[in-house]
């Protein structure tokens, strides 16, 4: 960061200093930790197998062949390169320089009678320059794969700790469930009733949760009027009201800057009543105050992401038993809304397939809506493509995740930014909605992703077959019912032009 300083001690001198400082800019991290990373084996198999190699030469071809100059490939490949491919970019760059020095030494010290290589031609600097650039190369290659495999190890590890706090609120809400059921039940309720309650708590979406909170206000406060609000830009809007109508002016919004009772729970974060603003109020006070009484809901990190409230309820029921009751009824509110949210982010994190990165066919579906929507209402054309795996149930399933991951990168290779690529109903079908594209040019473009696969001669199967892909089009103008026309469509031209199995095909079904 911009801020942060180095002491001249920090600072690399010599020669190391710019490969150092190149070596941060690339890793993001020192040169120390990224040793600490890399195995000692790998410098220790490089020496020794650079070292064998010209032992050899030197007792065995010092005459006939000093240095392997007339060996093609040149033996120090067989160092470079699986060093590189087993153990990453900084071993790899170690192999090649090692390997580029020894060489230019055999160049030097090459006897003079033979005179071999010229010292200053381009043989005597090719090879070492290849040994460096190609043992980077490949170094590089495996380095972003372990980086990527660490990156999934610590997505895993996030998952997992996600999970884990999952199950925490949960067990947090089952505690909260006894406790209060232990406290209604020295109110009027029956069994009945309280398991009611529960379950009302237990809904996952937003639009079914709020009106079951207000309807355990409701019930268990006896208020006559309550209401909900939830956080939206930045402001707490009026998501649900009992009853609907009311013969007051209940707001659309609630200000957090203007103090009073809304004010004290956003700041304080705990239910604040009129008696702890209004001390020395009369009864007949109270009861003509707008608001009686509101509790937070708090978000994972403590924020407040809503606000309960109760407008209108009778005198005598305005108890510190009520309050405590309204109280707990906000907390079991709290954990509601926080699983409710968690369960919303996640559902919407995964709309896409991580294997294939194609949209799964729910979501599918509904943007093929919109944009069938979209085309209709300004006259604009669209396709959908359909593309099928044939002979899919005969794939090996351990060869079927690496198949899908392939299909998906053509996939996407060959479309636009614009264009939609998804899942099918069933495992074998990929959906390609092409905004702007006519029928014609769509067909084109699948034409292009089923010859690039078909010239691959992916050979997925446990016989000679290759991968075959079955394609189907059809346009928004052809299916008037909408999207679901287009998919139905679609799905039964494919089943048209899929062959018939064979009999005693092998893995068919």
């Amino acid at each position: 960061m911009a801020s942060e300083r180095t002491s001249p001690r920090d600072q690399p001198s010599g020669l190391g200093g710019p490969l150092l400082v190149s070596f941060r800019k690339i890793y993001g991290r020192d040169l120390r930790a990224a040793l600490r990373d890399t195995q000692p084996v790998a410098y220790l198999e490089t020496i020794i197998g650079l070292g064998l190699i010209v032992a050899i030469n030197l007792l065995f071809f010092r005459t006939d062949n000093w240095g392997f100059f007339d060996a093609n490939p040149h033996p120090f490949w067989l160092v470079i390169l699986p060093i590189a491919v087993r153990y990453g970019a900084l071993p790899a760059y170690t192999a090649g320089l090692l390997a580029a020095a020894l060489y230019i030494l055999f160049v030097i010290f090459q006897p003079r009678s033979a005179f071999a290589v010229d010292i200053f031609s381009t043989q005597a600097f090719l090879n070492p320059v290849l040994f460096v650039v190609v043992g980077g190369v490949l170094g590089e290659v495996r380095e972003a794969q372990k980086r990527a495999h660490r990156d999934l190890a610590r997505r895993y590890d996030e998952i997992e700790a996600s999970l884990q706090d999952l199950a925490e609120r949960y067990l947090a809400a089952v505690e909260i469930n006894r406790e209060m059921q232990r406290r209604i039940v020295t109110q009027a309720s029956t069994v009945t009733t309280l398991y009611q309650a529960a379950k009302a708590l237990e809904r996952l979406e937003i639009e079914e949760l709020a009106p079951s909170v207000l309807q355990l206000v409701t019930e268990f406060i006896e208020a006559d009027a309550c209401a909900l609000y939830l956080r939206r830009d930045g402001q707490l809007e009026l998501k649900e009201g009992r009853p609907a109508a009311v013969a007051f002016n209940r707001p659309r919004t609630l200000d957090l800057s203007r103090g009073g009772i809304i004010g004290a729970v956003a700041a304080e974060k705990r239910t604040i009543t009129v008696r702890d603003v209004m001390a020395e109020a009369t009864p007949s006070e109270i009861m003509a105050q707008p608001l009686l009484m509101a509790t937070p809901l708090l978000g994972p990190n403590g924020e407040v992401i809503g606000i309960i409230t109760v407008e209108k309820m009778p005198f005598l029921r305005f108890t510190p038993t009520a309050v405590k009751l309204f109280t707990l009824l906000g907390d079991w509110a709290t954990t509601a809304f926080q699983t409710a949210m968690r369960f919303q982010e996640t559902r919407d994190r995964n709309v896409s397939d991580e294997l294939t990165g194609a949209y799964n066919f729910s979501y599918m579906s509904k943007r093929l809506a919109q944009e069938v929507d979209r085309a209709q209402r300004y006259g604009i054309p669209l396709t959908l493509v359909g593309l099928r795996v044939g002979q899919h149930d005969a794939i090996p399933p351990v060869k079927l995740p690496q198949i899908l991951q392939t299909l998906g990168f053509v996939f996407r290779q060959h479309i636009r930014p614009i264009d939609i690529l998804g899942r099918g109903a069933t495992e074998d079908t990929f959906l390609v909605v092409l905004p702007h594209l006519t029928e014609q040019e769509g067909r084109a473009l699948a034409e292009r992703v089923r010859g690039e696969i078909e010239a691959f001669g992916f050979q997925p199967f446990d016989d000679d077959r290759t991968l075959e892909v079955q394609v189907a089009l059809v346009s928004a103008a052809e299916a008037p019912g909408g999207a679901e026309e287009m998919v139905e469509r679609v799905l039964a031209r494919l089943a048209a032009s899929s062959p018939a199995p064979s009999p005693g095909g092998a893995g068919r079904r």
